[in-house]
């Protein structure tokens, strides 16, 4: 459980780091940074397409994990996180790692990094259509590299590409059309759709 916790803080700290230093670079001053990387009050319309959003984007991978023996081997693979979860059995220890590994480690610090950072960076230097799409392909590239050491299947790794970059598409619109460019939104979809992958994959399925 240390151990998480320490590599945690440890992700925040790096994929926060890279664009406050970029801002640091760029505008000569710290001020600002957070509106930079959109960590401001989003509104409740937001919010709430963003937990519809997430709950929609999660039934997929949830049937294919419970009708598809292959996908199903694959997410409890013990180098997956679900599969780990899985090893580590249901209790208090492993809800408390689930909270912060999906809340934080990845959906928050990718958030940052990939919506507060790289999409809007590239949208910034192309255009919104543009940036948002080159945004999705590197996040649905960088998810497909993570899996490329647990499976070769080439359905499953194209899954895994399209469904995450579907969902950062979708974030950074509910991001900048529908809350004036804050992030929140991205977060609570992203952490309630690994919360939900984490322990319903890793314990029920």
């Amino acid at each position: 459980m240390i151990s998480e916790l320490i590599s945690t803080i440890l992700q925040l700290f790096v994929f926060t780091l890279i664009p406050f230093l970029a801002y640091i670079i760029s505008k000569r001053k710290a001020k600002g940074v957070f509106e930079y990387i959109g960590l401001k009050k989003s509104n409740r319309k937001a919010n709430m397409w963003a937990v519809i959003t997430s709950l929609i984007f999660f039934i997929p991978p949830l049937l294919l994990v419970i009708f598809n023996n292959s996908f199903f081997e694959i997410m409890n693979n013990s180098e997956s996180m679900t599969g780990k979860f899985r090893e580590m059995g249901f209790g208090a220890e492993a809800l408390f790692l689930i909270i912060i590994i999906a809340v934080f480690k990845t959906s928050l610090a990718e958030e940052i990094l990939f919506r507060g950072f790289v999409a809007k960076r590239l949208i910034a230097i192309t255009s919104y259509k543009t940036g948002n799409i080159l945004q999705t392909l590197i996040f649905g590239a960088i998810h497909t590299a993570l899996f490329l050491t647990i499976s070769s299947n080439v359905f499953f790794l194209a899954f895994i590409f399209v469904f995450p970059a579907l969902g950062a598409y979708v974030s950074v619109y509910i991001n900048e059309k529908l809350a004036d460019g804050s992030i929140i939104p991205g977060w609570i979809s992203h952490g309630l759709a690994n919360v939900l992958s984490y322990s319903i994959i890793g314990f029920l399925v």
